[in-house]
């Protein structure tokens, strides 16, 4: 086994989707909510933000192995 195979095998899938989705719904906000919410697209834009953080935070404890899963 390399050197990265060794490392993949122990990062976790679940924490690696959460902070890869937690960032783009931050990055794309604005657009996620023009798609979403077509009336108040621009009062949704931070609420969105601030769950693309959480999640992004979340998914970086599950890989850090603060949140066993």
């Amino acid at each position: 086994m390399t050197y990265w195979q060794g490392v993949l095998s122990r990062l976790s899938v679940p924490g690696i989707v959460l902070v890869a989705v937690g960032a783009l719904l931050v990055y794309e906000a604005p657009r996620v909510a023009r798609l979403v919410f077509k009336a108040q697209a621009q009062r949704a834009t931070v609420p969105m933000k601030i769950a693309g953080l959480v999640m992004a935070l979340v998914g970086a404890l599950i890989l850090l192995d603060y949140i066993p899963i």
